[in-house]
Order: structure tokens, then C-alpha cells, then sequence
């Protein structure tokens, strides 16, 4: 699905902000390390689909920088749903909720967003409220992580 200007342009994208976050102070060549993970996973639409951390741990270093992309966007489906359903109950809800967790790690936040925009028309769905629900958390959950954390991660990822 290709996500609709009018939506992305509000939406941050998961890896572009993490590839800021990781690289600050690291080496060009460990920047480049982690920019070409993160960009290895991307869907077709270029936008950074949640199902490509599945396969990534949430404790310890062994698994990566990575890790810190997983632990960052762990709020997302909650964030995403709790946006798109906004007003709605019972199946109308669920199959929103569904459809939406479905797209995001599939697809991407945009895609997500753009399908619900579109099948709720007559609800006002703001995206750059959800941008910014999304940025929020992300700072919040990338917080307690220090920058030698993630070298760290990447001298052991490299090994």
C-alpha cells in the first residue's frame, strides 16, 4: 500500500528516527553499520514495517542495535489503534484494531494510517496528533538508553 502524502508528511518514520538517535556520536563507519540495518528492513513502500523486529530480542546486547529500534516502537500497535478507533466499539472496533496492527507491521506507520484515514471518513483522524503520540513515546522509550549502550551493541553485534 502506498501511503497518501497528505498523511506521511505528518507521520515520522520509525527508522529515520532511530538512525538519527543511534548514530549520534558514533563513528561514520558504525553509522553506516546501523543505517544499512535499519534501511535492509524496509517494505517496499520505503517505510520501516514493525514485523521486520519480530525476530529480534528484547534483552540483552547480542542481538544488537536492533534491540533498541524493537524496545522504541514496542507502543506503537497500542498508539495506532487507540488513534483509528477513536469513538468506535464493539466489532467495528475490533476489526479496525485488526486491520490496523495488521498494515503498521506489514506496511509501515503511514500505510496504517493512510487505510484508516480513508475508511473513517467521517471522523476528523488527525495524523500530525499521531506523529506526534509516535515521537513522544519514542523519545520516552529510548530515554534511559546512553549512547555507549548502543556502541556497545555494535562492537558486540560485530563479532
Amino acid at each position: 500500500m502506498t501511503p497518501a502524502p497528505h498523511v506521511a508528511e505528518h507521520i515520522p518514520d520509525a527508522g529515520t528516527f532511530f538512525v538519527d538517535w543511534a548514530t549520534r556520536g558514533l563513528s561514520a563507519d558504525r553509522a553506516r553499520e546501523i543505517e544499512s540495518a535499519v534501511n535492509g528492513r524496509r517494505c517496499q513502500n520505503g517505510w520501516f514495517p514493525l514485523e521486520s523486529l519480530d525476530s529480534i530480542g528484547s534483552r540483552g546486547f547480542w542481538r544488537g542495535p536492533l534491540t533498541y529500534l524493537a524496545r522504541m516502537t514496542s507502543d506503537d500497535t497500542a498508539i495506532m489503534q487507540r488513534w483509528a478507533c477513536d469513538g468506535l466499539r464493539g466489532e467495528n472496533r475490533d476489526r479496525i484494531e485488526a486491520t490496523v496492527d495488521h498494515l503498521l507491521h506489514q506496511q509501515g506507520h503511514a500505510a496504517a494510517a493512510t487505510w484508516a484515514v480513508a475508511v473513517r471518513p467521517r471522523i476528523y483522524l488527525d495524523a500530525s496528533v499521531l506523529g506526534g503520540k509516535l515521537a513522544a513515546a519514542w523519545e520516552y522509550n529510548l530515554g534511559s538508553i546512553r549512547s555507549k549502550d548502543v556502541a556497545k551493541s555494535v562492537r558486540r553485534w560485530n563479532r
